[in-house]
């Protein structure tokens, strides 16, 4: 008579080797990114809004004729749609000057990031300004 039990035992191993990488695969599908990951993304995507608005002094230009229509319009084209943002500016003495919200929406989420960007503008006063922006994804 010929003994099966060697065959099934392989069977068997086979199954439990499919079954455990089946589950190490849908583990990894299900866990959510990590909150450092989207803070990273942010800031570097808000970094560089800042950085591509300030380049050959056009954010300072906008600052100092405090035009926060076209600074928000600036920001709505740089950042993504799914990007919430609120931009809040400050003189060298840390008072807020911009009398209106910069912004495309409420922030609601619970992650916020938020960028600090030191900006002088190109007049001959070179009036030093700080830029917070706060940004969140929307989910």
């Amino acid at each position: 008579m010929l003994d099966n039990k060697g065959q099934m035992r392989t069977v068997e191993v086979f199954l439990s080797i499919v079954l455990f990488f089946s589950a190490l695969t849908v583990t990894a599908l299900i866990t959510p990114s990590s909150n450092i990951d989207i803070d990273m993304t942010l800031a570097s995507m808000g970094m560089e809004a800042l950085v591509s608005m300030d380049n050959m002094g056009k954010l300072g230009n906008l600052l100092d004729g405090k035009n926060w229509s076209s600074l928000a319009d600036s920001l709505k084209i740089l950042l993504p749609v799914s990007i919430t943002y609120n931009l809040s500016v400050f003189d060298s003495q840390m008072h807020p000057i911009n009398d209106i919200p910069i912004s495309n929406g409420l922030i609601s989420s619970q992650d916020i990031f938020s960028i600090q960007y030191p900006c002088a503008s190109s007049s001959p006063k070179g009036t030093k300004y700080l830029l917070r922006l706060q940004l969140s994804k929307i989910r």
